[in-house]
C-alpha cells in the first residue's frame, strides 16, 4: 500500500522490533545490533565525519553505542534493506519540560543528494508530532554544512541563531553551530493541515 502524502498518514508499525516508518522509497526503523557494521562503514567516512563532532570508531564502540542508545536511534534503509543512514532522536538539550525533541542525522555519501534524508526526516517529524504529541523539534548543523542546513530549511525548520565556537569537530576544526526548530503547528501548516 502506498502511503498517502499528508500529515499523520505514514505507515507506522510500533509492535515487535520497534518503530518502523514506511515512505515511498525507504524504511525508517529502530536500530538493530546487526546494523553496526553498515552504520560504522558510513559513519567512519570523511564525508560524514567532516561535519561531525566524533572521531572514527571501531566496531566494538559502535555496537556499544547501539546497545546503549537503541531507544533513541533509527536506521534509514532503502526498500531492499540497504542501510544508508541513521537518525537520532533525543531530549532537546537546550529546552526544558516543553515537550521538545532534538534530531541528529547522517547519510552515506552514495545516498546523498537524492532526497532520501528529506523523505526520512519528514516521516519522523510526522510521527513525532502526530503519534507522540511532541510540540517542537530542534536540530543543529555546523554553519559550513550547507547541505544539512538547506535540508532543515526545506523541511520547514526556522533558524533560531548560531552558537559561536561551539563544537570541536573531526580533525580538530572548531565550528559555529546553527540552531533550528520547527513547531507542530508550523509542520502541520506546511503539510496543508492548519
Amino acid at each position: 500500500m502506498e502511503p498517502e502524502n499528508r500529515i499523520c498518514s505514514a505507515e507506522t508499525e510500533t509492535q515487535g522490533e520497534g518503530l518502523r516508518l514506511e515512505t515511498e522509497r525507504l524504511w525508517v526503523r529502530g536500530v538493530r545490533k546487526e546494523d553496526a557494521g553498515a552504520l560504522l562503514a558510513i559513519q567512519n567516512t570523511d564525508y560524514v565525519l567532516r561535519y561531525n563532532g566524533m572521531e572514527k570508531w571501531d566496531l566494538e564502540k559502535m555496537r556499544g553505542y547501539i546497545e546503549k542508545h537503541a531507544d533513541t536511534l533509527l536506521t534509514v534503509c532503502l526498500r531492499d534493506g540497504t542501510v544508508i543512514g541513521q537518525i537520532g532522536i533525543t531530549e532537546d538539550s537546550l529546552r526544558y519540560d516543553v515537550g521538545s525533541k532534538e534530531l541528529n542525522f547522517y547519510l552515506s555519501e552514495a545516498a546523498a543528494g537524492k532526497g532520501y534524508m528529506s523523505e526520512a526526516l519528514n516521516a519522523v517529524l510526522e510521527d513525532l508530532f502526530c503519534r507522540l504529541g511532541v510540540s517542537l523539534v530542534t536540530a543543529r548543523a555546523f554553519v559550513p554544512n550547507t547541505a544539512s542546513r538547506r535540508l532543515l530549511q526545506k523541511l520547514g525548520f526556522r533558524q533560531e541563531g548560531e552558537l559561536r565556537r561551539c563544537v570541536r569537530g573531526y580533525g580538530g576544526t572548531i565550528f559555529d553551530d546553527a540552531l533550528y526548530s520547527i513547531t507542530k503547528e508550523e509542520f502541520c501548516k506546511s503539510h496543508g493541515r492548519a
